[in-house]
This record gives C-alpha cells, structure tokens and sequence, in this order.
C-alpha cells in the first residue's frame, strides 16, 4: 500500500492496461486512460462498466493486471487551498448521487467522446475501424453516455458548497503533447476489439467474414472527421474544446460541457497537484 497520504476528494488517474486503453490515453493526448475520484472508507468512486461505483483503492492498487500506473492529485479550490473538510464531504456526496445509475459506459463509448472531442485520427486501419466503430455506436446510443472524467468532472461541479462554484476545477486548454502512437500488439488489440464490438449488431457478421489484414483499410481522414462533427453536434460539444479552430493553448475554458472533460483536462487543471505515483507495474 502507498505511504502517499491520500483522502477523500483527491483525484486518481490511471494508465489501464490493454492496447485499447492505450489508444484511448493517445487519443485523448495524455498518459491516462481513466480517472477516478477518492472517496471515504478507503474508496475510490467510478465511472465503470456496469455504472458508477464504489471500489477500493487498496484492490485497485493490487490489480497489476488491470493497472500500468496510477497517479494521484490533491485536488484545491479557488482560493487555491487544499478542499477544506466540508468541501471534500460535498464532493463525495454529489458523486454518491450517481452511485448504481446504469449508465450505458464501456471503452467503446469513451473511444467515441475522446477521439470527437480531441480529433485525433490513429493511422493504423484496426485503429480507424475501431475509432469509425465508436463514433457510429456513440451516435446512436448517446442519451445515457458518460466518461469516466465526466463523472468525476460532475462530483466538484455539482458539489454543495459556498459559494456555488467554489471547488469546480478550471480547465484551460492544453497543448498538444506530441505524444508518439503507442506500441500495440495488434493481434491482443483484434482480440479486445471484437470483445468490445459485442455492442454493435452487425459485428459478428462482421467477424465471421473479415480479415484483420485488410479491416479498416481504406477508411478516409474525411469519413472520420465526417463523424466526429456529428458527434460533437448530437452532443451539443460546442465550444473552445471542441470547435475547428482550438483556442490558443493555457487559455481558461468558461463553463465546459462535463462531456468535453477527458483526463488530460483534469491532470493539467490548476485545480490539482500532483502528489505522486501510487503504483506502477
């Protein structure tokens, strides 16, 4: 267990293992791929597969099959002070709102939200089919979708404090990292790939008749931005993170839509300190 001392309204963002994750970290510019919020009673609360959650860090911590790193962040408030009590119970308690909403989430859905709102377009053709896959599934099923950083955006958003506002995390538009595209073993990247496909209807047609050599080839930079505008006007992602022309980089981003929120938003937000690596496997 980690020495970091770690308490209730802190943030933790981690690296999942698995090459999606790590497709979802570099489209989404960052070195996470999920985020988290603690909570009380040892706790981390989650957006997951089967809704929000409660989950402990001390399991998470052990899980060196589900975690490449994990990180934590102090998380301070306008003043610029670490959350006083009172503050740290009120984002706790607007997250507990959440807690079993069966939210229609998955990495697919989150592949979707992050390559529209960062625009980043994989060269790889497994890449792009997934990316097309989740843009597509994102646009018919986005009435209930919600991301991890979402979530955990909307536990300060909505948190009761005084004054209103007081422990919402600023986010300023960060510039591009220049991150490489990770290396990816593309016959375990296929095998998850299928697995989250279980969504879409057509895939195991798809998959019966498809060669991973040719899967993907051919699908046009166009076709992808094509879609990932539509996206951002079905969700209403208006607005500097989302817009043709990004504002300039450090630029504060006036009330953003939660949706527009990735992990890169909240580790690079002035709202949060780092406090160090709690595990790395």
């Amino acid at each position: 267990m980690t020495d970091i001392p770690i308490r209730s309204g802190d943030l933790i963002l981690m690296l999942s293992t698995g090459p999606v994750s790590a497709m979802i970290a570099w489209c989404g510019d960052s070195a996470y791929s999920h985020a988290a919020l603690m909570a009380d009673n040892g706790d981390m609360m989650e957006a997951s597969a089967s809704g929000v959650r409660r989950y402990p860090l001390a399991k998470r911590l052990a899980d060196s099959s589900e975690v490449v790193y994990l990180d934590a962040f102090r998380s301070v408030n306008k003043a610029g002070l670490p959350l006083s009590d009172a503050e740290r119970a009120a984002v706790v308690a607007a997250g507990e709102v959440f807690l079993g909403t069966p939210y229609e989430f998955g990495k697919l859905l989150e592949i979707g939200i992050i390559s529209a709102v960062r625009q980043k377009l994989p060269e790889h053709p497994l890449a792009r089919y997934l990316v097309r896959e989740a843009l597509d599934h994102l646009l018919e099923n986005d009435d209930r979708a919600m991301i991890c950083s979402e979530f955990v955006y909307n536990c300060f958003l909505l948190a009761k404090v005084d004054p209103p506002g007081a422990v919402t995390p600023t986010v300023v538009v960060a510039p591009p990292s220049g991150l490489p595209f990770p290396k990816i073993d593309w016959v375990a990247f296929a095998k998850e790939m299928w697995e989250l496909l279980q969504a879409r209807p057509h895939a195991a047609a798809l998959r019966a008749m498809a060669s991973p050599e040719t899967l993907g080839v051919g699908i046009q930079d166009e076709e992808l931005t094509g879609r990932m505008a539509e996206v951002r006007a079905r969700l209403g992602l208006h607005g500097l993170m989302a817009s043709p022309a990004p504002a300039a980089a450090g630029s504060v981003v006036p009330n953003p839509n939660p949706k527009l929120v990735t992990p890169l938003d909240l580790a690079t937000s002035p709202s949060h300190s780092a406090l160090g690596r709690l595990a790395q496997y």
